[in-house]
């Protein structure tokens, strides 16, 4: 049974991949793959009859190389950027809490804030890019997300309006 992290200090734990080689795998992967899918067959017979030899080759071959060579070419491009911008960005209103700052999403969700949170004002709707750390299965309380650089500030939150009982 192996156990992550090693109880042992001593250990080293294994240095986690960068985003940066993440992305270049994943590019390579899905270049090869297009590059599988649109491979022409090799032809199985000549014609030699003479009349009606063709050299080089067909329109069908031509069309589906170009539209193979596109498709790699908007995966090189598109992949990379999707990636790189959807998964780390978070968008929400900051907020003092007891252990920092806390940002909270227009979902519901909540993260404490660590990392470049200097640039940050309270009361402020944020865009952040940065990294969400997983909590560990027995943890309560906010999830974690490592600010890299403030993406946008929005201004001051629009007020929450709460229907309290009414006063008579």
């Amino acid at each position: 049974m192996t156990v992550f992290p090693p109880s042992d200090p001593t250990v080293p734990c294994a240095k986690p991949v960068s985003p940066r080689k993440r992305h270049w795998g994943i590019t390579a992967f899905a270049v090869m793959g297009a590059l599988t899918c649109t491979g022409a067959s090799s032809p199985t017979g000549c014609n030699t009859s003479g009349s009606n030899q063709t050299i080089g080759p067909s329109n069908g071959e031509l069309v589906g190389a170009a539209v193979g060579i596109g498709a790699v070419i908007a995966i090189a491009i598109i992949v990379p950027v999707e990636i790189s911008r959807s998964h780390h960005l978070v968008t929400g209103c900051v907020m003092t809490a007891a252990g920092g700052l806390e940002l909270r999403t227009s979902e519901g969700k909540t993260y404490s804030l660590e990392g470049d949170a200097a640039s940050i004002k309270i009361g402020d709707k944020v865009k952040v890019h940065g990294s969400k750390i997983k909590k560990s299965k027995d943890s309560t309380g906010p999830g974690v997300f490592r600010v890299e650089t403030l993406t946008r500030d929005y201004g001051p939150c629009p007020l929450a309006t709460s229907v309290g009982p009414p006063t008579h």
